[in-house]
């Protein structure tokens, strides 16, 4: 063998790279499971690290690009198919997914994105062009902990190697928003190597189903966009009710909304379970079955004994017999409250995998703290000694002062310094999670808490470890970065105003908007982000949220230009004459007639008939408009435009005036149109209102009644603006004529609005 001296191997690293293999195998278009190629390249020929959220604590570049291509593979290593010895261990759910379930999803998400069609497979071996996901990873790499993976992107194909499946899944995860970012043409990734892992255990996303009602649609969407972030926890608060004052003040508590969202068959809990949505226990299968596919574990939330109105409603002697207390604290000094909750949990503990549940125990009588000190612990030792699970609460012993200590067992989701302080939780021996308010608290159209959170300051300052944002030096208001009884933190989202304050596809948009940033900094912490500047993360941060397959509730369609849709009907059909290609479908006997009086052509509509078009709503910034002509006979709630977020009625059942209706909620507007005359009926929304037009004059916005004690004033809200149908596909259209069907990618304002309904007639009203 000829020797290679040490100058000459100097030589060629300068001029280009030098790969060792680990394991080397002979040229071939197979290779067998490898460990991850060592590459030596000159600094300024490797590969900068990959832009991914959360960022990759380790990434060693090298030369050249790997290219997803129609041959590409998932292949999935035969040994740990369906998963791994690690893989119970590191998880609150019972069943942990498997490699196989994982590549599943991995797969549908290539398609989405790329619309690549990879075949899964389970071999030994893979191609050049595959991606390889396998475990093990600790054998070579002890210190990478439990969620932490080894990505190899070389001249051999990817290599995905993990401690657990869940880790290979976030291996995944880095892939996918690579691909998103790559070049469409060619779908390349950066060769190099990655050694990533998470700074923390728990990253959670804590949601209040209860005062909202959330399709179980939304509630996978949510589980599909913070996985993509690599949160692994979700956190659903299933009960609670309004803002609430003492009884003496507020005399017709038991009035109020009330949210139960879970619907037992068993009679006896039946009837807590809220009329608007709840879900059954197949309901609840399915999710979880749907979120282990995508590294997420379910902790289940039933708050008591305060937040409880949705139980002391049928039950006021359960209620405190004082004028002082609230009619949602149940009266832990009567045995029946006692034997109820735990009747509660028994009947619905095993809908739910996850060994940890909430019991809530927050905002509690703060005259009763050993009794409610008593609870806590009582429920610690229930769950242990009847169904083998841990119990976590919202930290609150600063607010119950007692002498009963709180056991240390309970793991604490701290909330608010006023209510508990978890420096001295620490000390104490309780696990912490951070959801600090308001750092982390999201609360629409509230004043006290973020409406949207600041994903600026959170980028920029937010740890899970610090608890005083403004003052992150000081060791009595923050942990230490590497403390063992800190668990994580994450996102609360609670809906403390109720479901009509804001539409379902705009708490999207919030919660969107702020999973980002925090996700970086639960699992790569500031290394980055004191690296990378906000005005540079963001951008591309901006990219990756407005591609994550799976996702439906953007509402926010593809334009050309700024016109979305626009329909004349003068060819005789729903042409769009936009540059989008948006054209609807009329069905059900809707015709294009010549309608006179200036609109030339127009669509006749009966009661059955309607015009569809591809689109199904459009979130703000936005503007609709068209011009109806309705008959004289309507119906209470006849359908101008829908979809299924919302409609635009021409009445409502108490008044005959054009009418907003939204996740099950109605608006009115006070706007009457007229029978047998043209009317131009528009709306437009910015971030904070919907502007109402009528004969292009702004009449008035969509209003809503914030009835919260403390507030109590009508607020703007901003609507999803329904375009799926002119009319409805339901049988209850407006009848009559329609005319210049606009939707415009921006907000507008009334003079615009005038010359806009000029454009699709030549006369006015």
């Amino acid at each position: 063998m000829r020797r290679v001296s040490v100058a000459f191997l100097a030589a060629l690293a300068a001029s280009s790279i030098i790969c060792v293999s680990a394991n080397p195998v002979p040229a071939s278009t197979t290779y067998d499971a490898v460990k991850p190629t060592k590459c030596i390249v000159k600094r300024d020929q490797a590969n900068p690290t990959p832009f991914v959220i959360p960022s990759l604590q380790e990434w060693e570049g090298a030369r050249g690009k790997w290219a997803l291509k129609q041959t590409t593979r998932i292949v999935i290593d035969p040994a740990y198919a369906d998963g791994g010895s690690h893989d119970s261990a590191n998880t609150f759910m019972a069943n942990p997914s498997s490699l196989k379930q994982y590549a599943a999803t991995f797969q549908t998400d290539i398609k989405e994105a790329t619309g690549f069609d990879v075949e899964v497979v389970v071999s030994s071996t893979y191609s050049a062009d595959d991606i390889y996901l396998t475990l093990g990873a600790e054998a070579s790499d002890p210190s990478l902990n439990q969620e932490g993976y080894l990505l190899d992107i070389g001249t051999k194909g990817i290599s995905v190697q993990a401690v657990t499946s869940r880790g290979a899944f976030w291996g995944t995860r880095s892939l996918l928003q690579m691909l998103i970012l790559a070049d469409e043409d060619n779908y390349a990734l950066p060769r190099g190597h990655a050694r990533d892992f998470p700074n923390y255990n728990e990253r959670k996303f804590m949601q209040d189903i209860a005062r909202k009602p959330i399709p179980m649609s939304d509630l996978k969407e949510y589980a599909t966009l913070t996985s993509f972030y690599k949160f692994n926890t979700l956190h659903q608060h299933y009960n609670d009710n309004p803002g609430m004052q003492n009884k003496a003040l507020m005399p017709d508590w038991a009035t109020k909304y009330v949210g139960f969202r879970l619907k037992s068959d068993n009679p006896t809990y039946a009837k807590y379970a809220s009329e608007d949505l709840a879900y059954t226990k197949q309901d609840m299968r399915e999710f979880q079955d749907f979120i282990k596919a995508r590294g997420l574990d379910l902790i289940p939330e039933i708050d008591t004994p305060a937040h409880s109105l949705c139980f002391t409603k049928f039950h006021p002697d359960w209620t405190i017999q004082e004028d002082a207390a609230r009619g949602d604290w149940m009266d832990l000094g009567n045995q029946e409250v006692w034997t109820f909750v735990e009747g509660l949990w028994t009947e619905l503990v095993d809908w739910f995998d996850s060994s940890e549940i909430s019991i809530g125990a927050d905002e509690y009588d703060p005259t009763r703290g050993d009794l409610a000190r008593k609870f806590v612990n009582h429920f610690h030792d229930y769950f242990a000694e009847n169904f083998n699970r841990t119990i976590r609460m919202w930290g609150s012993d600063v607010r119950l002062p007692g002498t009963i200590e709180i056991d240390s067992d309970i793991h604490t989701d701290h909330w608010d310094w006023t209510y508990s302080n978890p420096v001295d939780l620490v000390k104490r021996g309780h696990k912490v999670s951070n959801l600090n308010a308001p750092d982390s608290y999201l609360v629409p159209r509230s004043q006290s808490y973020w409406d949207y959170i600041d994903d600026r300051k959170m980028y920029e300052l937010w740890e899970p470890w610090v608890f005083d944002i403004l003052d992150k030096t000081n060791t009595s208001r923050n942990l230490s970065p590497n403390e063992p009884l800190l668990t994580g933190g994450g996102l609360a989202n609670w809906n403390d105003f109720l479901s009509e304050s804001v539409t379902r596809v705009e708490l999207y948009d919030r919660i969107s908007k702020a999973v980002g940033a925090i996700g970086e900094k639960m699992w790569t912490g500031s290394k980055n982000t004191d690296k990378i500047s906000y005005d540079k993360w963001a951008p591309l941060a901006k990219k990756l949220r407005e591609n994550i397959p799976g996702i439906t509730l953007t509402r926010r369609p593809e334009s050309k230009g700024q016109f979305v849709i626009s329909y004349d009907f003068e060819d005789g059909a729903a042409k769009d004459s936009s540059d989008n290609g948006y054209d609807g479908e009329l069905h059900n006997g809707a015709q294009v007639i010549d309608a006179g009086e200036g609109h030339g052509k127009a669509v006749q509509l009966g009661a059955n008939s309607y015009i569809s078009t591809p689109l199904e709503s459009i979130r703000y910034p936005y503007a609709v408009g068209l011009w109806v002509k309705p008959s004289g006979n309507q119906t209470a709630n006849a359908v101008i435009l829908e979809s299924g977020d919302g409609k635009l009625l021409i009445s409502n059942s108490t008044a005959p005036t054009v009418t907003f209706e939204q996740d099950g909620n109605q608006y009115d507007t006070q706007i009457i149109l007229q029978p047998d005359q043209w009317s131009h009926i528009a709306f437009s929304a910015d971030g904070v209102k919907t502007t109402v037009f009528h004969n292009q004059r702004r009449i008035t916005f969509v209003n809503y009644f914030n009835s919260r004690w403390d507030q109590l004033r009508n607020e703007t809200m901003v609507a999803t603006g329904p375009i799926r149908n002119i009319g409805s596909a339901s049988g209850n259209s407006m009848t009559g004529l329609v005319d210049g069907f606009f939707v415009l990618d921006r907000a507008t304002y009334a003079g615009e609005m005038a010359f806009l309904g000029r454009h699709y007639a030549n006369a006015l009203p």
